[in-house]
């Protein structure tokens, strides 16, 4: 491993150690979520990463807003038609944009679900949950954007063209796909009420937003379910570790930085760089970094739902994929 990928692995680190000891300095409840963006603004270029922080707060913000609304004023279908719609048209916009500019609407069409999801099938309120997860977001933003932004070089020629439009088909079968897919787990979470029914249908709207945002999915496919299972394992023997501790929340936290620095450097490195994403999110999300979270038996439960709905939906988006290849670049 080279000297420059080490020193990548300490800035992630060092962002997402910050991002999370800040969050529980400021008692916020969801701490794992602030390390959230550290493993996905970081870009090769300043412009980018600058880029991607605006719009994930803006993207954030947006979701947020339309989840809570939501909540407050529609029955249960009302909610899941919401969340279907959110979900489908940020998605097909983003996947029509094609550059670096669609991230905000992926983001919105993610946000909704990570809002909605919990107060439905676990009960949590809305509102606080939101403005939970808004500051994490803009804690995570700034620490990984502050860490990183004197070590990444400024653009030195003009951004890739945008590609080509798409097959017009390829657009409407993700956003359909999406929207039944994500109203459905909608539904079925307001209905089941153990948290890894939660899991599953965040995995259905994380994973179906993310990939069905993307001009050609396969690449990240590929790595997705591996990444995947790598993180979810990572969490269940984290959680099984905690009982050493306890439940000393400080100590909860250190034991945690020892799983990340692991991470950053799949993260830092060229070869495992898109898996590592996947390991750092999921490990994060199943095994409830830094939070008092569920028991052993629990968060392997949703560990394991989180696996399936990962295996589900890379499976169907490849396979929409290759129905209408991409066309090629401009």
């Amino acid at each position: 491993m080279t000297s420059s990928t080490l020193a990548y692995a300490a800035r992630l680190f060092l962002a997402a150690t910050l991002a999370l000891t800040a969050a529980r300095l400021l008692g916020l409840t969801n701490i794992y979520w602030a390390a959230m963006p550290v493993w996905v603004v970081i870009q090769p270029h300043r412009e980018d990463m600058a880029l991607r922080a605006v719009l994930r707060v803006a993207g954030t913000l947006v979701g947020a807003g339309i989840g809570i609304a939501a909540l407050t004023w529609l029955p249960v279908p009302g909610i899941a038609l919401t969340v279907a719609l959110t979900a489908a048209v940020g998605v097909g916009i983003a996947y029509r944009i094609g550059t670096h500019w669609a991230y905000g609407f992926t983001l919105m069409a993610i946000t909704i679900g990570v809002v909605v999801m919990p107060a439905l099938g676990m009960g949590a309120d809305a509102i606080p949950l939101a403005l939970d997860r808004v500051a994490c977001t803009l804690l995570g933003v700034i620490s990984v954007t502050a860490v990183n932004w004197l070590f990444t070089p400024a653009r030195r020629a003009p951004m890739p063209p945008r590609p080509n439009p798409h097959f017009v088909q390829q657009l409407w079968l993700r956003m359909a796909a999406v929207a039944v897919l994500t109203g459905g787990a909608t539904l079925i979470d307001a209905h089941f009420t153990h948290p890894a029914a939660t899991a599953a249908a965040l995995s259905v709207i994380v994973f179906s937003s993310v990939l069905g945002s993307m001009p050609n999915p396969r690449p990240a496919v590929r790595f997705l379910v591996p990444g995947v299972a790598l993180g979810v394992l990572a969490a269940v023997a984290y959680r099984g570790l905690t009982h050493l501790s306890g439940g000393d929340q400080t100590e909860l936290l250190i034991l945690a930085f020892a799983f990340i620095a692991g991470g950053a450097l799949l993260r830092a490195h060229p070869r495992t760089t898109l898996m590592g994403i996947d390991i750092n999110m999921c490990f994060l999300l199943a095994g409830e970094i830094g939070a008092p979270g569920h028991s052993l038996p629990v968060t392997a439960a949703g560990a394991a739902a989180m696996f399936i709905g990962s295996v589900v939906i890379a499976t169907l988006m490849f396979f929409l994929s290759r129905l209408h290849p991409p066309a090629a670049t401009a």
